[in-house]
């Protein structure tokens, strides 16, 4: 497995947030031998890294490193799960960008993940996402060639399921001025399988689904423990069976020709190949990098092309 595009390839497993915002580690995660141990793994095997979520500018979510008070805001669950309310928190582009590309020079493959921000309007939104990628080329230059743009984060201000419209436009637009950009589109639970047939007609290469389900549809008779923070997204173990029953239905959706990064509780690596069984061309990772950092060792390595 894998997916070449645009005569670039990405490989058939991708961490998705893990490595922090600049692909080559997350702190304080990086402190951690475990943690360590698997950066180079992924490294040495050429798996590949989505960062987490840039915005355009410094924004503040839910989680403050220097605050132990918002720690709680990252839960772990059982079943191999965790819930989260992170809520975007990030330097913004102009300070991630150089770091992303001293993580490429190492020898990671990352790919930026960038948030476009519907919550000030589509116009500002669609200009602030043509403002990060003359960030992102400014400073990698040749090896900036494909761009995520994360259309799923449950814990923002916004309700991502009215912004659908949004979406397709800023695609749109984005693909008739960059036209040599790939763009990877991650799309949420919430969103209907025609959102994602919409992004593709609008230019989308590549779709990437799931990350997290919203709380109360994991667990529609519980209140979760982050009510206060708009209830958190659930990943890991308790979401693989409806993660990958939306997944299956959203492939059949979809022309072949267009490749599906899928993702969303994979624990083993028997979980990931039940995706690539129903032609995942590429898996996506992050729970199990951060619970049981030994069997994501195992999937890296049962995948390694």
């Amino acid at each position: 497995m894998s997916i070449t595009i645009k005569n670039q390839t990405i490989p058939s497993i991708l961490t998705s947030s893990f490595a922090g915002h600049d692909g080559d580690g997350m702190f304080p995660l990086s402190l951690l031998p475990s943690y360590r141990k698997l950066m180079k793994i992924i490294l040495e095997t050429g798996s590949g890294n989505i960062t987490k979520s840039a915005t355009r500018w410094p924004h503040i979510g839910n989680f403050r490193l220097l605050k132990p008070w918002t720690w709680r805001c990252i839960q772990n669950i059982g079943n191999r799960g965790m819930l989260n309310a992170y809520g975007l928190t990030n330097p913004g582009v102009e300070a991630i960008a150089p770091k992303i590309a001293r993580a490429i020079a190492k020898g990671f493959k990352v790919i930026p993940s960038f948030y476009p921000q519907f919550i000030h309007g589509q116009a500002k939104a669609i200009e602030e996402t043509g403002q990060a990628i003359e960030i992102y080329h400014h400073y990698m230059e040749f090896s900036f060639w494909v761009l995520e743009l994360n259309f799923s984060c449950p814990n923002s201000a916004e309700k991502i399921k009215e912004n659908m419209a949004d979406a397709v436009a800023l695609i749109k637009d984005i693909k008739q001025k960059y036209p040599w950009l790939c763009l990877i589109a991650k799309i949420s639970f919430v969103h209907p399988q025609s959102f994602a047939q919409e992004l593709v007609s609008a230019g989308v290469d590549i779709i990437h689904a799931i990350n997290t389900i919203p709380h109360d549809l994991v667990y529609p008779d519980a209140r979760s423990p982050l009510a206060d923070l708009g209830g958190g997204g659930v990943s890991g173990g308790p979401i693989f069976r409806q993660a990958y029953e939306y997944n299956k239905r959203l492939r059949e959706t979809l022309p072949q020709s267009v490749p599906m990064i899928m993702g969303g509780g994979v624990s083993d690596v028997s979980d990931a190949e039940k995706y690539y069984c129903i032609d995942a061309k590429a898996v996506s990772i992050c729970t199990v990098c951060r619970l049981i950092p030994k069997e994501a060792e195992r999937i890296v390595m049962a995948n390694w092309n």
